[in-house]
């Protein structure tokens, strides 16, 4: 039989390690920031920008970037783009494409262990961890999940379903025989583990932490008297909001104005732990974190 550990009476190491009011407030700040909006809103390149405007004046090697890309589409445009990302800074930039769980979660530890040597490297070096985009890895998460119980992408047993719904006389059947408090619990810890991990080494390694999420609109009750267009973001807003300080919608608007077209971006904080949240038209990193610093 194992011996059960004697319980400790002296709670001085344990109250020495936590941090109090004074020691939060002097800390380097780090802003944890969810990026969302619709195809070409420029998430992507708010992230990249706030990276390179936060490393103006420190060294390349003093500062480290990761991104974990799960929407396939890759960043390379904007990466090469000098204004953007300075061409010093490219070789700190790390990026893995990647979809499936088992890798994003490998990757992840991979990345997270990368900014803790860097951090024992240059303690006050700047580092920024990325994911691309939380939709995207949802339902690569519901899809391997399908597979590994039931050996269908999650499309192919949905048709398989369907046909099943028909053949016994049913309109519909769940998608998951197992049912969803079964299934649901397992894709969504897949999911969460991730974020979560990456948001505590945020905190242990001191790296600013950001995430994309792709907006997207459907209309509720079609052809009724009561039909309402939604506006919504994709992934599981309940999960991960709540681990960011920041969300911001990011839109670009366009109209021809006698032939010629105009482009306007707009930058709009919804959430902020800083400040109120306020609306930008056209921001830049240097117009958005002076605004934050006057409040």
């Amino acid at each position: 039989m194992a011996k059960k550990k004697k319980k400790t009476t002296d709670y001085s190491a344990l109250i020495a390690a936590c941090d109090t009011g004074t020691s939060m407030v002097e800390s380097k700040p780090l802003r944890h920031i969810k990026l969302q909006g619709f195809p070409g809103g420029g998430k992507s390149h708010f992230a990249l920008s706030y990276f390179a405007h936060n490393a103006k004046g420190m060294k390349p090697e003093e500062c480290l970037m990761t991104i974990i890309d799960c929407d396939l589409e890759g960043q390379r445009d904007l990466v090469a783009r000098d204004e953007i990302v300075p061409p010093a800074l490219r070789p700190r930039l790390y990026r893995k494409v990647c979809r499936d769980p088992e890798e994003v979660n490998d990757i992840s530890l991979a990345f997270i262990d990368l900014h803790r040597q860097h951090a024992e490297q240059y303690p006050e070096g700047l580092r920024v961890m990325l994911m691309e985009n939380e939709g995207a890895f949802y339902l690569a998460c519901r899809d391997y999940y399908s597979l590994e119980v039931h050996g269908k992408t999650e499309a192919d047993l949905l048709l398989s379903r369907q046909a099943q719904a028909v053949s016994e006389g049913k309109k519909t059947l769940p998608l998951f025989a197992e049912g969803q408090m079964h299934s649901y619990k397992v894709i969504n810890k897949m999911f969460f583990q991730p974020y979560e991990r990456m948001k505590v080494g945020a905190e242990l390694y001191g790296y600013h932490f950001l995430s994309t999420v792709l907006m997207r609109s459907y209309t509720e009750n079609f052809g009724t008297p009561n039909e309402n267009r939604v506006v919504a973001a994709a992934g599981r807003a309940d999960m991960t909001d709540p681990l960011f300080d920041w969300i911001i919608e990011l839109t670009q608007q366009q109209r021809t104005v006698k032939g010629e077209l105009k482009t306007r971006h707009v930058m709009e904080v919804r959430k902020s732990r800083s400040c109120p949240p306020f609306r930008m038209e056209n921001p830049t990193q240097e117009k958005i974190w002076a605004h934050v610093d006057k409040q």
